[in-house]
């Protein structure tokens, strides 16, 4: 029996090696498609097809999306309904990973707003589901180590298997063995991003802060801001969740998301991807802009996030969410006299805190996208806002408009 135990831990450490090694590959080849299809676009303001460009690459994407979605039905699965899987199956079903790997990478790559976190935690998702399993087989059929590099999981072997909280004594070890588990599995993507560095939002960011008794007086300006427009960005959100039912062909539906994108980046190429590798880029420049236009932008990217993921563009909302934040932070920061990365530190604090109703998950990851010496100031105005915006739920009916 300890011999099985060791061989276990030994198979589970080097899958969830792997499985760190193939969510950082995933992210990475994300990125390389992106710049493969927009790379010239990205970089070069003055080729003269750069106004037609859009058009050339979405609608024909908008095409082998919607026919796919025709075909596969609608995926990725988003990080919510995800949850909703395990919490009603006790699992996720990742035999239809590769529908979300197909059409997360065509939406991605085809420059819609959304972001990758929907379709890497599905792949993520259904790798440690499935290594779960294997370890259930293991525990209860395997005997040589010829069985454990299998990739096939035997359906009918698994419905004799015990379940994967039934194989450990006790609630300390089997939390011992997920977090180490975690943790090598952290290691191997580490060092895929070690091996092949990618330039992205995410990181330490210094800038020095000026601070001053007036940021006490003028910051309740920005979070008050902040939470109006994430009242906005989950109302809409709600109801372009109404298109998703309308009886249209998703071919049809796809393709007209393709070409409404396309004229949209007329107005502004924010209208295209997550935002998350300009969120640092966009926050040095955004005050040249009027506070007009950048509230155009939020709209803009707002719309393109939602009304995408509902024409079958789909995948995740947290970064374009974050960028329409920063804009909206940066059209504030023109008003008020207190330094505008504080400003837009609070507006986008107080947004993704009601976004996601997550306060600790919002500080830990704005303090990796924000001013590092900001990260007391915006852990506290996440916890000061979730206070604020529970206790509106609860005495209001806006509880309604935006669920």
């Amino acid at each position: 029996m300890a011999k099985k135990r060791i061989n276990i831990l030994i198979f589970s450490s080097i899958w969830s090696f792997i499985i760190g090694i193939l969510t950082a590959l995933y992210l990475n080849l994300i990125n390389y498609i992106i710049d493969f299809i927009w790379g010239y676009f990205n970089h070069h303001n003055n080729f003269s097809l750069r106004p037609a460009y859009p058009f050339l690459i979405c609608i024909p994407f908008g095409i082998i999306i919607g026919f796919l979605v025709k075909k596969l039905g609608s995926y990725p699965l988003t990080i919510e309904e995800v949850l909703h899987d395990v919490r009603k199956n006790g699992k996720l079903n990742y035999h239809s990973w590769w529908k979300s790997f197909t059409l997360g990478l065509l939406s991605l790559g085809a420059g819609g707003s959304i972001g990758p976190e929907a379709s890497t935690t599905v792949l993520t998702s259904g790798m440690i589901n499935w290594l779960g399993d294997k370890i259930r087989l293991m525990t209860a059929h395997y005997k040589s180590w010829v069985h454990f590099w299998q990739v096939r999981v035997d359906k009918d072997e698994l419905l004799d298997s015990p379940k994967f909280s039934e194989l450990f004594n006790s609630k300390k070890y089997k939390k011992w063995f997920i977090d180490f588990n975690i943790l090598i599995g952290l290691v191997g993507t580490i060092f895929i991003f070690k091996l092949f560095p990618e330039e992205g939002a995410f990181g330490i960011h210094e800038r020095p802060i000026h601070w001053s008794w007036t940021i006490l007086w003028y910051s309740l300006i920005p979070v008050i801001g902040g939470m109006f427009f994430a009242y906005f960005f989950l109302y809409l959100e709600k109801i372009f969740t109404k298109v998703e039912s309308w009886a249209l062909p998703a071919l049809l539906k796809a393709t007209l998301w393709g070409i409404v994108l396309s004229f949209l980046t007329l107005v502004t190429d924010y209208a295209l991807f997550s935002g998350e590798f300009h969120i640092v880029p966009f926050s040095k420049t955004a005050l040249s802009y009027s506070p007009l236009f950048l509230l155009l932008i939020a709209l803009i990217k707002t719309i393109s996030t939602h009304a995408g993921f509902a024409m079958g563009w789909r995948g995740g909302k947290i970064f374009p969410a974050i960028f329409a934040s920063v804009a909206v932070g940066a059209a504030i920061a023109q008003f008020i006299p207190i330094q505008p990365a504080i400003t837009v530190s609070l507006t986008v604090a107080a947004s993704i805190t009601i976004i996601l109703e997550k306060p600790l998950l919002t500080a830990v990851l704005l303090i990796f996208l924000l001013p590092i010496s900001l990260a007391p100031l915006i852990f506290i105005t996440a916890y000061v806002v979730m206070f604020i915006h529970q206790f509106i739920l609860k005495r209001t009916s806006l509880n309604s408009l935006i669920h």
